[in-house]
């Protein structure tokens, strides 16, 4: 029995990237199906049969970016702690929203800017996805203050403190596609860290407060030295 269609002539996952590419370059709507068949190298019929519309296209790539370039916060999320977690993403980050070779700073923050009404659901696919990445560092979050790896009352304030730190990674990728360079984007990365709670800081604040004007302000300065960087 004869084999019926013919088999693809690409390798999918080069297609791929040039279609990621695309899109992470100029956004979902402003990427044009001519563009893509362009850059991809196939005609619109094998696009078609490949991956289906553009919508599709669009899904395909944004799966492509979270097995490649975008795997550093599950890379990220597998450290021992949250600490780590938080640092090693934030490390990961900055050298790859600077590295050369794809355009500048994250596709998942990126890829759905300016889009019309008429694209909701693909600014709903990458909300999502940066949803899951905040809501698995304030599991994170949570866990270590309940093992006692972070003050108890980091557990009621570990959203805020998960949505500060994905404030920071989105401020990145926009720094980056502004031209800030690696070193630029671990300065940033660094300096977030400085907000990160510890234990020692929890027991320097209740030993100053405690202290009061009563002791001669000895216990808050002994508060202070233990804070000091």
């Amino acid at each position: 029995m004869a084999t019926k269609g013919r088999p693809r002539s690409f390798d999918r996952d080069a297609v791929l990237d040039a279609a990621l590419t695309e899109f992470w370059r100029h956004g979902y709507e402003a990427t044009s199906l001519s563009g893509l068949t362009k850059a991809m190298g196939i005609n619109p019929p094998s696009l078609y049969a490949a991956f289906g519309d553009k919508r599709q296209l669009f899904t395909a790539a944004v799966q492509r970016y979270a097995a490649t370039h975008g795997s550093y916060s599950a890379r990220a999320l597998a450290r021992p702690t949250a600490r780590e977690a938080v640092e090693t993403m934030l490390g990961l980050a900055a050298a790859g929203y600077a590295e050369p070779g794809h355009p500048p700073g994250c596709f998942v923050v990126d890829g759905a800017t300016n889009t019309t009404d008429a694209a909701q659901d693909v600014r709903e696919e990458l909300r999502a996805l940066r949803e899951g990445v905040k809501q698995a560092l304030a599991a994170r979050i949570t866990a270590d203050a309940a093992a006692g790896l972070l003050p108890p009352v980091t557990r009621d304030e570990a959203d805020g403190l998960a949505a500060f730190y994905a404030s920071v990674i989105q401020g990145m990728s926009t720094q980056a596609r502004d031209g800030a360079d690696r070193a630029t984007l671990e300065r940033i990365a660094a300096l977030a860290m400085r907000a990160w709670p510890s234990a020692a800081a929890e027991t320097a604040e209740t030993a100053s407060a405690e202290g009061g004007c009563g002791d001669g302000g000895g216990r808050g300065a002994q508060g202070r030295t233990a804070t000091a960087p």
